[in-house]
């Protein structure tokens, strides 16, 4: 089971403070009716975050992921009788989850392929969840449908985080939790979105998936939209067989041709050699911020 962190808060540097600057109109948080970000191709991001995500090969990362989905589940007081919606839910760690605490579920995942998975899954499991293709950013759900709303590490990859975060709270009925959680800007895989950006960026105005692991960040989008909002640092240990393996498992979900992977290498060797705790084998502990809230009254 994950365990409180024993180490300080991180160095805010340059990359760690917040949102990349980008204008006057994102300091002042305009919403998507500004002619700037009409301009922004909202949907090729999310395009391109659902073909890394229909691609095989991620179930060594998503297995060791599922002790962050308990945690999930157990902050947002998940028991029998409860509504539960695992939102962005890749093959169903947060479902599995919930339905093992006598919820009933709902799942939903942005990639056709990681659907399909998570209901064979859930199935094999004896775990009784209903599967949608859906994007996180439009919820095929009525207002006020569930009790929790979980997403695990699936919250970070939608491009508009405000509207990400409206419609997790819209699908919470008042006074039910929404729980999330994301990769903290350090060590693996934290640091990848930020190895990765010279390669393969974002549109302008698109903050990379990594801010969310950063707490003031993290408070400021869902702050204003859950009471009683506690914020904590949690550690995954991550194990792989070696380097090769490592690189190719965590380096998957990234949008990389062979020239820009290779391109990548040398820089995550670097960083993999300074955080892991077994080589030659890969042994990382991986960190990560978990959020959880009521939804107002």
């Amino acid at each position: 089971m994950p365990a409180r962190d024993t180490y300080g808060r991180p160095p805010r540097s340059a990359s760690e403070s917040g949102e990349r600057p980008i204008s006057r109109r994102s300091l002042l948080r305009l919403r998507l009716s500004s002619p700037a970000r009409r301009d922004i191709d909202y949907g090729a991001v999310t395009r391109r975050v659902r073909d890394c995500w229909d691609r095989d090969g991620h179930e060594p990362l998503l297995r060791q992921l599922e002790p962050a989905a308990e945690l999930l589940a157990d902050l947002a007081l998940v028991g029998t009788g409860k509504r539960v919606l695992d939102a962005a839910a890749g093959d169903g760690n947060a479902a599995i989850a919930a339905a093992r605490r006598g919820a009933s579920v709902e799942a939903c995942d942005l990639a056709p392929r990681m659907v399909e998975r998570g209901r064979a899954r859930c199935a094999a499991a004896g775990a009784r969840v209903g599967w949608r293709v859906a994007d996180l950013q439009a919820l095929p759900y009525p207002d006020g449908t569930f009790d929790a709303v979980l997403s695990s590490f699936g919250l970070p990859l939608a491009p508009r985080p405000g509207q990400a975060v409206d419609e997790l709270v819209r699908v919470a009925r008042p006074g039910g939790f929404v729980a999330v959680a994301a990769w903290i800007p350090r060590g693996l895989p934290g640091r990848l979105d930020e190895l990765v950006e010279p390669l393969a960026p974002l549109p302008e105005g698109v903050p990379r998936p990594d801010r969310w692991g950063v707490e003031a960040v993290m408070r400021k989008r869902l702050a204003p939209h859950l009471d009683r909002l506690q914020l904590r640092s949690r550690t995954l240990r991550l194990r792989f067989d070696s380097a090769d393996a490592a690189f190719e498992t965590l380096v998957r979900q990234h949008p990389l041709d062979r020239d820009q992977r290779d391109a990548l290498r040398p820089g995550f060797d670097s960083l993999l050699a300074s955080c892991n705790n077994q080589p030659p084998a890969v042994e990382i502990d991986a960190r990560y911020l978990v959020a959880v809230g009521a939804t107002q009254l």
